[in-house]
């Protein structure tokens, strides 16, 4: 597909803003955009809604809701926003992008963390999501992160001392393995990352809690504790205006049907439960979520990880308050989170799930020698590992600073990969979107039975993959309505009790159970994908009468029809 802007380098705030204000002024049928709040440092957080209002309110269609950055540094999750709606707006004569556009909206949020970013993006710190001091408002002691050869790169700096639990390896100079039990004698060093000590006593190098403690990613209320059991949670949920913008937003949409959250790094598709086993949530949701994942793997090939159980290292403790349980057990819609850039799969680093714990010397040398390699074959030094130049540290004497660019290198692509990192992503994307519910009147029909009176007979069918209700675990909640079905006309009679008719949910074709045993393929329907609903009604023949299908997650599905056709 076409595409329109440059993926040269990391979008900072204002060109998003300016480029999500361009599409709504170039499209209005199509592009639609809302301050959704505000940061504490004055930017607006902007929410996109694209779908084409010929064909619907956007209310009234299914919807897919896609946010990135909820945490600052991971800025790859913007870009592949960007990279999605320059898809979508580039190719707006494309059928495909036509048939989206008509049947369903898209809600976007470039960009969550606009403070954070932009901290991220302009200095060499690092930034979990918000760069206002947490959990203390004073600087903490110990070591502090921060470029201090200027640079503009926060690397390490290793620091000669004969308590050092480090030695140059012999496989290259650059890398650094573990001192042996046995070895008295010789040059051994100590490693941190560059910066400097706050409170530096002269002997001891201790790591300063980071100064930007927040983590958006843990003040949801969902299984949230506080500080002292989750750091980063913050005060008390949704905490962060932040947080509550895209809470609210998604409260206030009830026609979100399936969430994307877009991060960095790592290589996977990850599905909730995050803070509980998969083993404590409804076997039918976990199902839809392999389903769906599958194509994420066919187009990106990320592996499908269960959070809890597969991705989390066994000795890690629960991660609490999440955005993506948020959704899951309070909103009851699945919600996918992809970590984007897979560097330990093209460095050729072997993986596990759940990650293994406590590797020996050897492999911990042979995976660093694997990322050098890499790093080596596809970068320059400035661009990936730059070898270790002296310095005098104002505090810590002779030291050498070098290493990995960690921001583009680990945490993000390096810019030469960046397009097609958010490429293979946005076809896992476009995939998703028509599996949501997609409700339509395959028949209505009406027939004089006497004079004046009319038997109306509708059929209303879901031919889309997920069920209207989408997640089994949302019709736990009342808030979650059934469908009703209502008839009504200027000019016709029929008890008011009987217009509107509730016909529960109706089944997406996941539900059906498909078999081919060698022998040829079966078809089993387990819960009914269409139903009928009927009336009877006064009126001449002629007179005009609406349908109108409503509830679940599909919006409003309508449909109209002449007395006698």
């Amino acid at each position: 597909m076409k595409h329109s802007l440059p993926y040269d380098h990391y979008y900072r705030y204002q060109e998003i803003a300016d480029l999500l204000h361009g599409y709504e002024k170039d499209h209005p049928e199509l592009f639609q955009l809302s301050v959704i709040g505000h940061t504490p440092q004055g930017r607006d957080i902007l929410a996109c809604t694209i779908t084409n209002a010929a064909t619907g309110k956007p209310e009234d269609k299914p919807a897919y809701y896609m946010e990135a950055n909820i945490h600052a540094g991971e800025v790859t999750g913007s870009m592949v926003a960007i990279y999605f709606l320059d898809t979508l707006m580039s190719n707006l004569e494309d059928n495909r992008i036509q048939q989206i556009l008509d049947r369903y909206t898209l809600y976007v949020v470039p960009r969550l963390s606009c403070d954070g970013s932009e901290h991220y993006l302009t200095t060499a710190d690092y930034v979990r999501s918000a760069p206002r001091p947490y959990p203390t408002e004073k600087r903490q002691s110990g070591l502090h992160k921060g470029d201090i050869d200027g640079d503009g790169v926060a690397r390490l700096m290793r620091v000669p001392s004969p308590y050092g639990v480090w030695k140059i390896s012999p496989k290259d100079p650059r890398l650094m393995v573990r001192r042996r039990p046995d070895e008295t004698d010789g040059e051994f060093y100590n490693v941190y990352p560059e910066g400097i000590i706050e409170n530096y006593d002269g002997l001891h190098v201790t790591m300063a809690p980071s100064e930007f403690g927040n983590d958006f990613n843990r003040n949801y209320p969902i299984g949230w504790q506080d500080e002292s059991q989750q750091a980063g949670a913050g005060a008390h949920p949704l905490s962060n205006p932040e947080t509550q913008a895209n809470a609210a937003f998604l409260l206030a949409h009830p026609n979100v049907c399936c969430v994307v959250d877009m991060h960095t790094a790592g290589g996977q598709i990850l599905y909730t439960p995050g803070y509980k086993s998969v083993k404590d949530a409804i076997p039918q949701d976990i199902a839809l979520y392999h389903a769906l994942g599958k194509m994420g793997t066919e187009e990106n090939g990320f592996p499908l990880l269960n959070i809890y159980d597969e991705y989390m290292p066994a000795s890690a403790p629960q991660t609490c308050g999440g955005f993506d349980d948020f959704c899951h057990f309070l909103l009851g819609v699945p919600a996918f989170t992809i970590e984007c850039w897979d560097l330990a799969r093209r460095a050729g680093v072997e993986e596990h799930y759940p990650p293994k714990e406590n590797l020996s010397q050897e492999e911990e040398e042979e995976t660093a020698v694997k990322y050098l390699r890499w790093m080596d074959e596809n970068l320059s030094p400035e661009e990936g590992f730059l070898p270790w130049k002296p310095f005098q540290h104002p505090q810590l004497g002779p030291v050498e600073i070098g290493g990995a660019n960690y921001k583009q290198v680990s945490q993000n692509p390096p810019i030469k990969f960046l397009e097609q990192e958010l490429e293979k992503h946005t076809r896992f994307i476009l995939r998703l979107i028509p599996a949501l519910p997609r409700v339509c009147f395959d028949r209505v029909h009406t027939q004089e039975v006497g004079t004046g009176l009319y038997l109306v007979e509708a059929v209303v069918g879901n031919r889309g993959f997920m069920p209207t209700y989408v997640f089994r675990e949302g019709l736990k909640y009342k808030t979650l309505k059934e469908l009703t079905v209502t008839l009504s006309g200027d000019n016709i009679l029929l008890p008011q009790k009987d217009a509107c008719k509730n016909i529960g949910h109706l089944e997406g074709f996941s539900s059906v159970k498909a078999h081919n045993e060698g022998m040829g393929p079966t078809t089993q329907e387990q819960e009914p994908m269409q139903k009928k609903v009927t009336w009877l009604v006064q009126g001449q023949k002629g007179e005009t009468i609406t349908l109108l299908c409503q509830g679940g997650r599909i919006g409003k599905v309508s449909a109209q029809i002449q007395l006698g056709e």
